[in-house]
C-alpha cells in the first residue's frame, strides 16, 4: 500500500456502530435542520433534496444574489415533492443597531464597525446599510426588513446580528430590549398580513406544529420567528 493511500485510510473515521446518542430527541421528534448559505447553490439544492430549511446570510451579498438562492430552493423543493414552493422554509440574516435617531445610531456604532475583523476596511458603512437594516431608528428598521419579503418571498425566520463587533453586554442588552419592544411586535403583525394562506408557518413541515427546534410552535404560535444572533447561535423570540 502506498504512503499516500495509508494516510487516506487512517484519516477516514471507522463507522458507528451500536451506537445510540442521549438524550433521544423530544416526543422522538428530530430536530428541525437549517442549512445556511451565503453564496453556494449546491447548499440551496441540498436544502431542498431533504426538505430542510434553508437560511440565507443576506448581509454580505446584495438582494438580487439572496433572491436568486432562494428562488432557486423553492423551486427545488417543490421539485422534490415536499410541497409547494410557497411552503418552503427560508430564513434570513441582518445586522441592527438601534438609537433614537439615525445620526444617533450611527455616531455610536461606527467606531466599532470600523474596527471589526469582519467588516473593518471594506464597504464603509453608509455602504453596508444599503443591504441590511442596520444603524438607524426601530422605523427604519422595520420599513427595510418589511422589504425583504419583495425579493424573498415570504419566509419564517428573521434572525439579528446584536451582539458583535465588540459591543460592551450593556449596549447588547438595551439592543434587545428594542427589539423586542418596538420592532418584533410589529414586524410579526406586518408578515402575518402578507403571509399567503398555502405558506408555512413558524414550524417544520410534517411536524404538525410541533417542531421543538422553533421555540412556541409547540404552543401553537405562528408566523415569523425572529432571533438574536451572536458567533452564530441564536434564541427565538
Amino acid at each position: 500500500m502506498a504512503r499516500g493511500e495509508r494516510e487516506l485510510e487512517r484519516a477516514i473515521p471507522d463507522p458507528l456502530e451500536r451506537f445510540t446518542a442521549t438524550p433521544r430527541p423530544l416526543d422522538d421528534t428530530p430536530p428541525f435542520v437549517w442549512h445556511g448559505s451565503i453564496r453556494s447553490p449546491e447548499m440551496a439544492e441540498q436544502a431542498a433534496y431533504y426538505g430542510d430549511g434553508f437560511f440565507h446570510n443576506n448581509i454580505f451579498w446584495n438582494k438580487e444574489h439572496t433572491g436568486r438562492l432562494i428562488d432557486l430552493y423553492r423551486e427545488r423543493f417543490e421539485h422534490y415533492g415536499h410541497g409547494s414552493a410557497d411552503q418552503a422554509v427560508v430564513g434570513l440574516g441582518g445586522q441592527v443597531f438601534m438609537r433614537p435617531t439615525k445620526e444617533q445610531a450611527v455616531r455610536e456604532f461606527r467606531p466599532y464597525f470600523d474596527n471589526a475583523p469582519v467588516y473593518g476596511g471594506g464597504p464603509s458603512l453608509e455602504d453596508f446599510s444599503q443591504h441590511t437594516p442596520d444603524s438607524g431608528h426601530p422605523e427604519e428598521v422595520i420599513e427595510r426588513t418589511l422589504t425583504f419579503s419583495e425579493y424573498a418571498g415570504h419566509y419564517q425566520r428573521q434572525l439579528f446580528l446584536i451582539d458583535h463587533a465588540g459591543l460592551p453586554l450593556k449596549t447588547v442588552l438595551e439592543q434587545i430590549d428594542i427589539l423586542g419592544e418596538q420592532v418584533v411586535p410589529v414586524l410579526r403583525r406586518e408578515f402575518a398580513k402578507q403571509r399567503p394562506t398555502d405558506a408555512s408557518s413558524a414550524h417544520a413541515p410534517g411536524t404538525g406544529g410541533a417542531s421543538p427546534c422553533l421555540p412556541g410552535a409547540r404552543a401553537g404560535r405562528q408566523g415569523l420567528l425572529v432571533s438574536v444572533g451572536a458567533g452564530g447561535l441564536s434564541t427565538g423570540t
